[in-house]
């Protein structure tokens, strides 16, 4: 889905203020702006048209349209049920739209006595925090509520894939329910009301990826933008990416470069020029090879003299 209104001038600068961090390569001529966050892309145009793509694009439009005043009848209204204050386990994955490093999923437990003090810490959506703050809020996080975290390797990716085992749905599902099971085996028995998934495919279709799995945890809700819904998934938010930060300084080291965020046409720059450098094979074990970046750079990498 996609939604956009046009704003006026002052609206327009607070918008790009607020999306700068995400900001990505824009190559078109009628577009001023574009950030891309892992769930949503925002434009915006020459006409001061504001446009929002992707699955978390109507949290996003609505940000701005409640704001500003605009139009927001012919959204159908959203979900009410309140998870918020209920003591909880939630997951989050990051990486998955990163050429360049793991995939990584996380999971917290969050008691309802501990929900006001991360949310006194400022935890919210790791999207919305720089690297900086993220590592230095997991840093506290670890040490108030108990966790887990998944990591695959590239190398284990890109052998999935290469044996055409599933799709990348598949992967989170798979990494998930492991990382639920392994988070309740370490809580002993200790009671929770729900277990929280930041939506990612219905849940229908998430316990059908899991059918061949000896031991699944069906008693998950599949929840949209989870991670302004309860604490526990924001965690995990910022646990995956912090992990995901340190993993990506590792294989840094490894180009003697530090490896870009995300699939933009800098992304394919760097990988042509690290092709060049070090050659093809090394990308099976700091890239995901079915990423369109890695046939681009391959292109690119010819010209580079």
């Amino acid at each position: 889905m996609s939604y956009s209104f046009k704003a006026n001038n002052d609206q327009v600068k607070e918008i790009i203020r607020y999306y700068q961090g995400f900001r990505v390569d824009n190559d078109n001529s009628f577009a001023i702006f574009r950030a891309k966050l892992s769930d949503c892309t925002i434009t915006v145009y020459t006409t001061n048209t504001v446009l929002f793509q992707g699955a978390s694009a109507k949290h996003n439009y609505l940000i701005w349209a409640k704001k500003y005043g605009y139009d927001t009848s012919f959204i159908a209204p959203e979900d009410k049920k309140e998870y918020a204050n209920l003591s909880a386990i939630g997951t989050d994955e990051v990486g998955t739209g990163d050429f360049y490093g793991p995939v990584i999923v996380a999971a917290t437990f969050v008691a309802k006595d501990k929900i006001a003090v991360l949310q006194q810490l400022g935890v919210k959506d790791s999207k919305l925090l720089t690297d900086e703050t993220i590592i230095k809020l997991s840093k506290k996080i670890t040490k108030i509520v108990p966790y887990c975290i998944l990591v695959l390797p590239n190398e284990n990716y890109n052998r999935f894939y290469q044996n055409n085992q599933g799709n990348l749905n598949y992967i989170k599902a798979m990494l998930h329910n492991k990382v639920i099971l392994k988070l309740q085996r370490k809580l002993e028995g200790k009671p929770y009301d729900v277990i929280i998934i930041d939506e990612f495919t219905p849940k229908e279709k998430y316990l059908k990826y899991l059918n061949k799995q000896k031991q699944v945890e069906k008693d998950i809700e599949m929840v949209q933008r989870a991670e302004s819904k309860h604490i526990a998934v924001a965690c995990s938010s910022i646990l995956a990416r912090a992990a995901f930060i340190s993993e990506l300084e590792k294989l840094s080291k490894k180009v003697n470069r530090e490896l870009l965020k995300g699939a933009s046409n800098m992304v394919d720059q760097q990988a042509a020029e690290i092709i060049k450098d070090y050659g093809k094979e090394i990308f099976k074990s700091i890239a995901k090879l079915n990423f369109s970046n890695f046939k681009r750079a391959l292109e690119l990498s010819k010209k580079i003299k």
